[in-house]
């Protein structure tokens, strides 16, 4: 397994809900009784409170530990697809990333517009977190339509690429001496209210994924953790049929 499975966008359209494809669609059904009764219920607890209404972009983000930062903040807070932009950096997480790497579906973008091409083909607002006098405050962002925070390069910030397609920008209200924040710190901030309030406002069906890729990501993430799966789900199918 990568460190963080992805899903690359040069290969795959769209990427969205293909997290799950490639696995036995009776992985989870079959194996699940060999996990723990902990390791289980956690892992359903995890899946059932996943979002599909606010994603993560990170643009050119330099430093490992803030990329992994940022990802680890995401599978805190509830978000499944996150959105990796390349243009003058390469993608390197660090080993802090280490409890997330089976559990994100990370997709790659060459360029700006193939990212947002992906998230307005989805039905994304776009919202950027830029130090502008136009930026309005993160508590004043509007939940109702899907949602993707994009956040760039810890020294450029984003690049101007993005401005043409944003729908909002916004601003971290500070009252101390600092003038901003780290980047996975705003991340982490931002990812932790929106998804907060998302969740308050809006249905459950809107704001949760879908039960296909649910289930999508149960088999994938239980052949993840039981590696032997291609021996064992052959013997456990048979099993199944016997009379």
């Amino acid at each position: 397994m990568s460190k963080v499975n992805q899903v690359n966008q040069d290969n795959v359209g769209g990427g969205v809900g293909d997290r799950g494809q490639g696995f036995p669609v009776d992985a989870w059904d079959l194996m699940n009784p060999m996990l723990t009764e902990s390791r289980r219920s956690r892992m359903l607890q995890v899946v059932n409170g996943r979002t599909q209404h606010v994603r993560l972009v990170i643009q050119d983000v330099h430093d490992p530990h803030n990329i992994s930062a940022c990802l680890r903040s995401a599978d805190a807070f509830g978000i499944q697809h996150c959105h990796v932009v390349t243009l003058r950096q390469s993608f390197r997480a660090s080993n802090v990333a280490r409890g997330v790497d089976t559990w994100l579906t990370v997709h790659r973008h060459h360029t700006v517009e193939d990212c947002v091409a992906a998230l307005r083909a989805e039905g994304f607002k776009l919202y950027a977190g830029v130090p502008a006098p136009t930026a309005v405050p993160l508590h004043k962002l509007p939940v109702d339509d899907k949602i993707a925070v994009v956040f760039g390069n810890e020294h450029a910030g984003i690049d101007s690429a993005w401005l043409p397609h944003m729908d909002h920008l916004f601003t971290i209200p500070m009252f101390g001496m600092v003038e901003s924040l780290n980047i996975s710190v705003g991340a982490a901030i931002t990812m932790q209210h929106l998804t907060h309030r998302s969740r308050e406002v809006l249905p459950t069906e809107t704001f949760h994924l879908p039960e296909s890729e649910r289930q999508g990501l149960l088999n994938h993430w239980i052949c993840d953790q039981l590696q032997a799966w291609p021996k064992m789900l052959p013997r456990l199918r048979a099993d199944k049929s016997k009379p």
